[in-house]
C-alpha cells in the first residue's frame, strides 16, 4: 500500500498565490467597468457610432472574462483549502487513533 504524502507548506503557497492572483484579476477587471466611449472621440467618421459601440461591447466583454476568472480562482482557493482541511483532519483522527490503542 502507497503512503500518501502531502506538503502542507506547498499546498499554502499555492493557496495563497491563487488567491493573490484572484485578487489581481479583479483588480484589473474593475479598471474596465463602465467606461464607454463616445462616438465623438472617433471625429466625425461615418462609422464612429459603430466603432464606439465596439470599443464599448470589447470593454463590457473585458470585464466579465476578469470577473469569471477571479470567480474560478476563488473557487480554486477553496478547493486547496478544503484538501489542508481534510488532511488536517485526517492526520489529527489517525494520531488520536494510535494513542487509544
Amino acid at each position: 500500500m502507497a503512503v500518501a504524502k502531502f506538503n502542507a507548506e506547498a499546498m499554502e503557497q499555492c493557496r495563497s498565490t491563487v488567491s493573490a492572483q484572484a485578487g489581481q484579476f479583479g483588480a484589473v477587471g474593475d479598471g474596465f467597468s463602465g467606461h464607454y466611449a463616445e462616438p465623438d472621440i472617433f471625429g466625425k467618421l461615418a462609422s464612429s457610432g459603430g466603432l464606439s459601440a465596439a470599443a464599448s461591447e470589447l470593454d463590457g466583454k473585458a470585464a466579465a472574462e476578469f470577473a469569471a476568472a477571479e470567480s474560478v480562482l476563488g473557487k480554486v482557493e477553496r478547493a486547496i483549502d478544503a484538501v489542508q482541511r481534510s488532511v488536517v483532519d485526517v492526520e489529527t483522527a489517525n494520531a488520536g487513533s494510535f494513542r487509544a490503542v
